[in-house]
Formats: C-alpha cells, structure tokens, sequence
C-alpha cells in the first residue's frame, strides 16, 4: 500500500510540473531520427543509424518565478556498422552515446557535455569527452549575442608529462551571432570550435555554410560544408525549412577501435539535398579522401577513392 501511494505521488507531482510548464512557459520535446549509408568500396558499406531526443523549456517573457529561464539539452544514440569489418580486427559495430545540458539563469548559462564513442562505450579515457562550461550574456539585441566564459574538459588531449596523460585540461567558451539583411553567422566555441553563416537569410536564393574543427590533426581535421539553396517558402514561418540545395563538403569520420588503434575517414563530396520540414533527404558522391589507421604511434594511410552515398533525417516538433 506504501508503495502505491508512493507511485501516486510521483504521478502527481510530475504531473503538476508539466501543468506548470505549460502554463507559465513554453516546453517542447523533438525527437529526430537519421539513416545514413556511404559506399566505401565494392561491396563494402558504411551504415549509420541515429536518433537523438531534444528538449527545451523556455520560461515566459516577463513571468517572475524561481525558475530558470532556459533549460535545454538532448541525448542521442547513434551506431556505424561496417558491413564486411575492418581488416585485421574483429570490431565492425561502433557505438556513438551524447547528451547535453544547459540551464540559463538571467545572463548567466551552465552547461553540461558528455561524448563517448567507440567500438566498445566508456572502455577508456581515449574515448570519452567531457566538458563542464559556465558563460556570462555580455551583448543581447536585435542583432548581436555574445557570450564569453570558460571551463573544464576531459578528453585524450595527446598531451604526457613524465610519462602521465594529461586528460584535464582548462577551455575558454565563446558564443557569438549577427544577423543582418545581407548576412546570419554564428560561432560557437564549446569543446572544439565552429561556424555557421548564411548569405542573404531573407533572400529566396541563399548560400549556406559551416565550417568546423573534428581534431587537431590539422588540416586534415577542418570539417566544411557550403551549398546554394532555394528556399521557395522563405517568407513564411517555415522558410528556413523548406529548400533543395547544391553543395560541396569535406566529411570526417573517427573510429576508436580500442584503446592504442583507430580509423579516420576524410572524403569530399558533392551533394544535393531536399529538406521538407519533418524529412530531410541528401545524396551525392565521395571522392578524394584519405583512409587513416593509427595503430599505437604509427599512421598508416591510404587514399579513398569515394563512392554514393545516401542519407535520410527525420523529426518532429512537440
């Protein structure tokens, strides 16, 4: 009987902070789904399942209450099969797990990041990534946003001293966007750094990109992507939604084997894509790319000749 009443009162009190949400704020809950597939080799292929559930609550302008302002995050699951292995190991399924949080009190954010991929979630250090962030809102208006913060990341930095891997380290935190007729950017600095813009973001005929880091390993880590879009609806609420664009992109993919060996990917390719709100379809070709295998200290690379490729993306908003 206790442990009814127990249950009852959970249900309740659940309940009632979802009654609260939707009285005094806004909550929305996005699920999203993704099925990739790239052509590596003759009869060899790449699959890519994932799905990711985004959430976000957004407390009502001019409400007064002890409740943060903004609290947003997801958690996703993802998965890389290679349909005929990699030569040499066993591994041919690899596990991708990430969540994110961030609570925002007036102009002061926290958040909250965790990774961790690998043929094997949460074996190593080497395989994980973790990052705890504090950012104060210097500039909020029409235009521009900026915030500025820092914090701590655990991550495989490369870094040894006297023999010990260093794993900890200090990072700054940086968010900045403009927005005006002619041009839309954003940059982001949360772990590794990246940048998105648009050109003419009210025009029907844009051009969209983005441009971030996937390691260090530089240049062969600097991941781009720019495409011509059409936007036939751009002057409605769903403008940003519905387009069919043309683009160029340089794509990377990292492996963690185990913990002394990995594989890395990097290929362009050339692509269309058709995006109708809730479905979103691209397919192109990958072509002049390099296949890396890291074995303990040793690179050992081979050139990627490319082949088709096909992704479908699905979501929903709440």
């Amino acid at each position: 009987m206790k442990y009814f009443f127990n249950r009852k009162r959970a249900f309740l009190s659940l309940f009632s902070f979802i009654l609260l949400f939707n009285l005094h704020a806004e909550f929305h809950v996005i699920p999203m789904l993704d099925f990739g597939i790239l052509e590596l080799q003759d009869d060899s292929y790449l699959f890519s399942p994932a799905g990711k559930l985004q959430f976000k609550y957004e407390k009502d302008e001019g409400e007064v209450s002890n409740m943060p302002d903004v609290i947003a995050g997801y958690f996703s699951y993802s998965q890389d099969i290679f349909s005929a292995g990699i030569e040499g190991y066993e591994e041919k399924q690899f596990h991708g797990i990430g969540c994110f949080g961030k609570i925002v009190f007036s102009k002061n954010s926290f958040l909250l990041k965790i990774d961790d991929r690998g043929a094997h979630p949460f074996d190593s250090y080497k395989n994980f990534e973790g990052i705890l962030m504090y950012g104060r809102e210097l500039i909020k208006n029409d235009n521009m946003t900026l915030t500025l913060g820092g914090g701590l990341a655990a991550t495989d930095t490369g870094l040894t001293i006297n023999d010990i891997d260093i794993f900890i380290v200090p990072m700054p935190m940086l968010y900045f966007s403009y927005k005006n007729e002619f041009v839309k950017t954003e940059v982001e600095w949360i772990g590794l750094p990246s940048v998105n813009f648009t050109v003419l973001p009210e025009k029907m005929f844009q051009i969209r990109g983005n441009c971030s880091l996937a390691g260090l390993d530089l240049p062969g880590d600097i991941r781009f992507d720019c495409a011509l879009c059409c936007c036939p609806l751009i002057k409605t609420s769903i403008g940003d939604l519905v387009y069919i664009s043309a683009g160029i992109s340089n794509n990377i993919k990292k492996f963690r084997i185990d913990i002394e060996n990995s594989l890395k990917y990097q290929y362009y390719c050339a692509y269309g894509e058709i995006s109708a709100t809730a479905l979103t379809v691209r397919a192109g070709y990958a072509f002049e790319g390099n296949k890396t295998l890291r074995v303990q200290d040793n690179k050992i690379k081979d050139k990627y000749d490319g082949g088709f490729f096909v992704s479908i993306g699905g979501m929903y908003k709440f």
